[in-house]
């Protein structure tokens, strides 16, 4: 890894990365000193890209405000991909151990001990129902209908089952259970149906078949579906429960931690199975040490890549991220690991 340059500042060394990671160029920013202002040195990986790279950061230099910079999105959804790809490799890796005799079983080996059941149905009907909401309401924006007046498919999907009616919402004068107040309790689950767009999803329902499938083979699709169910609604709670930006915004303003008045602020419209994910991670990181007879053992990788994204998504560097929906459903998911041990005793 080489110093190909600095930027001076954060904001511009961090689109710059961006860019890079567009143009399959593995590069990273930091900076040597705490001062928001300081210089930030760009570091490039592969040897054999470092003319390249500096050539992009001359251009770069010259229009930093150009609109092919401007790739935040795309950069994140490389990143994602990245990740799932070497979560693949991973499974691949832990099968090949598995070959070899390896004594503990990591995510995604066979289990060494009795199945319950050899189905997953649960796992497989959480993806199916999250391609199938998804894709009806657009990702979460759904298209309005070109007769005035008609509501379209999207958008009474979308109204149903997000965690709250915008106009219950507004009616109610910013009440985030409005709807629930009302009877419409499925409106605590079904949002973790809705996603924001294909890569968004896609990040989620591989996590939940490589975490789900296991846990259901394991202890039943009951086990998992009150898991999903428990995690999914902790999660959602969290995330509407937690301050706006604009209460939030005194508390950390001219301190270090100002970006937290937004990536850590309460919403009702978030989408999406995280909550639920990160509850089942939870569960089997959480199970394995109280108990260490329980037959799957993450592999510290995964455990790293799960609380490392944790982490970079409360951070400014992602966007705009359910971080409750997040932090709750992992709670609750540790919860559930240590319940099970008592229960056990």
């Amino acid at each position: 890894m080489r110093r190909i340059g600095t930027l001076e500042n954060s904001e511009l060394a961090q689109r710059f990365c961006d860019y890079l990671v567009t143009q399959s160029i593995s590069a990273i920013c930091d900076s040597e000193s705490d001062q928001a202002d300081s210089e930030w040195n760009v570091w490039v990986h592969d040897e054999r890209q470092i003319d390249e790279a500096k050539r992009e950061l001359a251009n770069f230099r010259g229009d930093p405000e150009g609109t092919r910079y401007q790739v935040k999105r795309e950069a994140t959804r490389i990143r994602q991909e990245q990740i799932a790809a070497e979560l693949a490799a991973q499974k691949r890796a832990a099968e090949s151990a598995r070959v070899a005799n390896v004594s503990k079983t990591a995510l995604g080996e066979p289990i060494r001990a009795p199945l319950k059941q050899s189905g997953i149905p649960v796992t497989i009907a959480v993806i199916i129902l999250s391609i199938i909401a998804s894709l009806t309401t657009h990702f979460g924006q759904p298209r309005g209908s070109r007769v005035p007046g008609k509501i379209t498919l999207e958008e009474k999907a979308y109204k149903t089952l997000s965690f709250v009616d915008r106009k219950e919402f507004d009616k109610s004068g910013k009440d985030p259970f409005a709807s629930v107040e009302t009877g419409q309790v499925w409106r605590f689950v079904t949002p973790m149906f809705l996603h924001g767009d294909e890569f968004h999803l896609l990040f989620n329902m591989v996590w939940i078949y490589f975490l789900g499938s296991v846990i259901e083979k394991l202890q039943g699709s009951a086990f998992l579906a009150v898991l999903l169910v428990t995690t999914q609604i902790a999660g959602m709670l969290l995330q509407v429960m937690l301050p706006d930006t604009a209460v939030l915004q005194p508390i950390f303003q001219g301190t270090p931690f100002e970006f937290l008045a937004k990536t850590m602020s309460g919403s009702p419209f978030a989408i999406g199975a995280s909550g639920a994910v990160y509850g089942l991670f939870g569960f089997l990181w959480i199970r394995p040490k109280v108990d260490p007879g329980y037959p799957i053992h993450l592999v510290q990788t995964n455990i790293v890549l799960m609380l490392g994204w944790l982490v970079i998504c409360i951070t400014p560097l992602i966007g705009d991220v359910a971080n409750g929906a997040h932090i709750g459903g992992l709670l609750a998911g540790m919860g559930f690991g240590f319940a099970g041990k008592l229960k056990r005793g």
